[in-house]
């Protein structure tokens, strides 16, 4: 399997290299497959129509949503867990004085699941074994990736080019994204297939 990525620039702004212009990667999405789509991807490999994948998926939704909301952190298998995170405004020196009115939203976090090796390496379940990473516009023959591993799939998919946040993986410039829960970022390299 291959993922796209592309180079963009951006010029520093303070510090000793003030001025120069550095360069990055960053991801490229494919788009945005809907509900429906996946519905109907998963019906073709079994007896269960769109329309009940569908059914399943809504009343799933449903209860992680009711569930979060009653205070449960949610296993989504082979995915990771959904909690609610809280972004504060300000702390306070007074234990007494810590009271619910230093939040000032709740938002929903995500920690993905993983396995660390004996080197201390984490490879993360939702990454495919193997990924061949591919820079936008150039076939993933062309820079000696060869072979990704996405048998009988001869198309490349054409990759969304927006700057928006489904691009960058989550809006910086790493594509890492800190869910604020200690020993549950998303260091080391995933499971990314260098040849």
């Amino acid at each position: 399997m291959s993922k796209y990525y592309k180079v963009f620039s951006r010029t520093l702004t303070m510090g000793k290299r003030e001025g120069e212009t550095v360069y990055s990667v960053r991801p490229v999405s494919n788009g945005t497959l809907t509900t429906e789509q996946v519905a109907k991807q998963i019906s073709t490999e079994s007896t269960a129509t769109t329309a009940d994948v569908k059914a399943v998926l809504d009343r799933y939704a449903y209860y992680v949503m009711d569930n979060l909301a009653k205070g449960y952190n949610i296993e989504l298998l082979g995915f990771g867990t959904l909690y609610l995170r809280f972004i504060t405004n300000k702390s306070v020196t007074d234990p007494k004085k810590a009271k619910s009115n230093l939040v000032k939203s709740i938002v929903p976090a995500f920690r993905p699941s993983f396995t660390v090796d004996r080197n201390g390496k984490r490879t993360y379940d939702l990454i495919p074994n193997r990924i061949s990473l591919v820079k936008y516009g150039e076939d993933s023959t062309s820079d000696g990736t060869g072979d990704d591993g996405d048998e009988g799939n001869n198309s490349t998919p054409t990759p969304n080019t927006s700057d928006k946040g489904d691009s960058t993986g989550g809006g910086s410039d790493s594509g890492n994204t800190d869910t604020g829960d200690s020993g549950s970022g998303t260091g080391g390299d995933g499971n990314v297939n260098f040849e």
